[in-house]
């Protein structure tokens, strides 16, 4: 089944995932149960009353073909479910189960290039980089996203706050992957720390950059034409004559002249593409019950979590899936980044 745009489902959503084409689907993000051992509802009067799900698992909640299926084709994922049934509880080894052959099914209908992202807590997600590590393969694994949820909580019941949610970040082939930076814009004070010039012509705010370096030896001693002057290297130039002429035809106030007359070259503020973010995420905040994104479904996660997760891994016009969507964040952030979508709001259980 080709899954057409803008299409959204009900009900298990492994039969969903049974149906689709294999290699069907750039960019996978799901925000599963966390095995948290708690029932969710959201409060009435809310845009999302009625809706709940449970989060505690027993092996009455696994279909036997799942477990029959997982020790047949996929042995050494097995092991690792048994193992945390061992080591954990029961309890983990059937939300083991219920997660895995789902995830099967996820690496079918990724394309080559597509990628997939898990959001869990540390509740199980040690247990679930072993699953996906078993599933997509551990070369697969591109990162562990930490995104800190709150701020740390006067209560807490340990010296050490748990503050954070892990996102696990797998590639279905890791050599193939799309992959954009993610970057975080800088706050208006460090903008200016940054960019602490301005020019005079435009009001554009810059920071200026050297031209002259000893690594470019190559051309030390020669001179180059700037704005008229023929300015001498003892150094070396990092542009060419043609590359001066270039940029400086494109952009005549380009060159910033320092006190001791020696030419530097401008980078501006509104050029500024952000700083890159890595694997450590301070810069989202957790939706407040006062803020206007509040949907009041209980495990809701903010837009700007998702596009930025959508950004970094697809282009305009790919297809985004979420199979486990509840408020359908993911589908809105897709929409609202022309993505192709397609997901389900209703757990498995």
């Amino acid at each position: 089944m080709a899954l057409t745009n803008r299409t959204l489902f009900t009900g298990d959503n492994l039969f969903v995932l049974r149906g689709m084409n294999s290699g069907s689907v750039d960019l996978i993000y799901l925000d599963p149960p966390f095995n948290s051992n708690a029932t969710y509802s959201a409060p009435i009067g809310s845009e999302a009353a009625g809706a709940a799900f449970k989060d505690s698992w027993s092996l009455d909640d696994v279909d036997a073909e799942w477990h029959g299926q997982i020790a047949d084709e996929h042995p050494g994922l097995y092991k690792i479910i048994d193992a945390a049934g061992a080591a954990h509880s029961k309890a983990m080894q059937a939300y083991l189960i219920m997660m895995a052959i789902r995830l099967i099914e996820m690496r079918r209908i990724l394309k080559p290039t597509g990628s997939i992202y898990l959001h869990c807590d540390p509740t199980a997600s040690h247990y679930l980089k072993a699953t996906m590590d078993a599933v997509f393969g551990r070369e697969q694994y591109l990162s562990d996203i930490t995104w800190k949820r709150y701020a740390p909580h006067s209560l807490a019941r340990g010296a050490v706050d748990c503050i954070s949610d892990q996102i696990l970040y797998y590639a279905n082939d890791a050599k193939r992957v799309l992959a954009h930076t993610v970057t975080a814009q800088l706050a208006p004070d460090e903008m200016r720390k940054r960019f602490p010039h301005v020019e005079q012509e435009t009001g554009r705010r810059y920071q200026h950059v050297a031209l002259e370096q000893s690594a470019n030896r190559s051309s030390a001693g020669e001179a180059r034409v700037i704005n008229g002057e023929s300015v001498t290297t003892e150094l070396g130039w990092r542009w060419s004559q043609k590359t001066f002429d270039d940029r400086l035809a494109a952009n005549p106030h380009l060159i910033h002249w320092t006190g001791t007359g020696r030419p530097r070259y401008k980078k501006y503020a509104d050029d500024y593409a952000g700083r890159p973010v890595g694997n450590i995420w301070t810069d989202i905040q957790y939706l407040s019950s006062g803020d206007r994104e509040r949907t009041g479904f209980p495990t809701q996660k903010p837009l700007a979590l998702l596009e930025r997760i959508i950004r970094a891994s697809s282009n305009e016009g790919d297809f985004v899936f979420d199979p486990f969507c509840g408020c359908a964040t993911t589908l809105v952030a897709a929409e609202r980044l022309s993505r192709k979508w397609g997901g389900g709001p209703i757990y498995p259980n």
